[in-house]
């Protein structure tokens, strides 16, 4: 491949916007119906919004792959990855906490120390509570990073198919001997590498490779063939569904069937999607719980509270996110300039 910055590839922006959208649209009407209760119903749901965080998986597989091929060293990969997660991560705990403490419900208030450990993004595996329960997914994410930066380090990327299939082994193994026994072999095991939902980041991963390498498909389909089953064996069969209905949408975004979804109201959900996820659940939830306190319905308090978390993902975007984002990697490039002209 080509060096340089990986191109933004519009169309899995826009799908991560359309799936940030969906969960958060779960979460404000099924989801808190289901935790807390509405004192009415809301007249509209998305049940099928739980599943939308496999797709980010898969969008996450396909991203740090087109990454790390573009990538010069190790340290590039890390300001990279820090300057896009973390910046806009800590301001939400900040605005999160600000609300949970100001109009949440009191089950919602962590301990100091647990607030202070949701700043590292791997409080679950310190035995710690989120402060918003869509954080889960974000350890994954980090631990996905952070071995898939072990295998370029160490020049292995170039056999990422063995790898994947090393991957799915553990995976099944794993999920095998869950199912028998009825506990993980090792929850810190599975939780850091990922062996629930690998198959998913290593669907992403062989979709880059049919999508950048049009003439070295026929493995790679193969291959994901070979995730299905795992995720089937594994992992509760509405997974098989969600998992065929992911590849699916990546399918046709390979094909060139998805050139749609680069209109702008589609980039723009795309360019606030990691915000959104990052606010709506515990904010939502506070906002639902106080509105419908007040005497609003279920419908209006739920559509008041994505309202909301939505205007507040744009000013996260544009004031945080996005200017540290540069702020971090021009300083680091800087930094890089200054040293080869020493």
């Amino acid at each position: 491949m080509v060096g340089g910055p990986p191109r933004r590839v519009l169309e899995l922006d826009a799908l991560r916007g359309i799936a940030a959208l969906g969960v958060a649209v779960f979460h404000c009407t099924n989801h808190y119906g289901n935790e807390i209760g509405h004192t009415e119903p809301p007249i509209f749901g998305f049940p099928a919004g739980n599943y939308g965080v496999q797709l980010f998986f898969l969008i996450s597989g396909f991203v740090i792959f087109m990454t790390l091929e573009r990538t010069r060293n190790a340290l590039d990969f890390v300001v990279s990855r820090f300057s896009r997660l973390f910046p806009a991560y800590w301001a939400a705990i900040l605005l999160t906490a600000t609300v949970v403490y100001t109009i949440g419900m009191p089950q919602q208030m962590l301990t100091g120390w647990d607030l202070v450990l949701n700043l590292t993004m791997i409080q679950q595996i310190l035995g710690r509570e989120h402060l918003d329960g869509s954080y889960w997914t974000l350890q994954l994410e980090l631990f996905f990073y952070i071995q898939m930066l072990f295998w370029f380090s160490t020049g292995q990327l170039h056999r990422v198919r063995w790898i994947i299939i090393g991957w799915l082994l553990l995976s099944l193994a794993s999920g095998i001997w869950e199912k028998v026994a009825g506990q993980p072999f090792s929850y810190t095991l599975r939780e850091i590498l990922i062996l629930r939902y690998i198959p998913f980041f290593a669907i992403g991963i062989l979709f880059y490779r049919i999508w950048s390498r049009p003439a070295q498909v026929r493995t790679d389909y193969l291959l994901i063939l070979a995730c299905l089953v795992v995720i089937g064996i594994t992992l509760p069969l509405v997974y098989l569904t969600v998992a065929a209905f992911c590849i699916a949408a990546f399918w046709l975004f390979v094909s060139g069937r998805l050139q749609w979804l680069r209109l702008r109201p589609f980039v723009f959900l795309g360019t606030i999607s990691y915000s959104m996820y990052l606010l709506h659940q515990a904010i939502g939830f506070a906002i639902i719980w106080r509105l419908e306190a007040l005497g609003l319905s279920g419908t209006e308090a739920a559509l008041a509270a994505i309202v909301t978390t939505s205007a507040l993902a744009v000013l996260l975007t544009f004031l945080i996110e996005r200017p540290a984002m540069r702020a971090i990697r021009g300083a680091w490039k800087s930094r890089q300039v200054a040293r080869l002209a020493a």
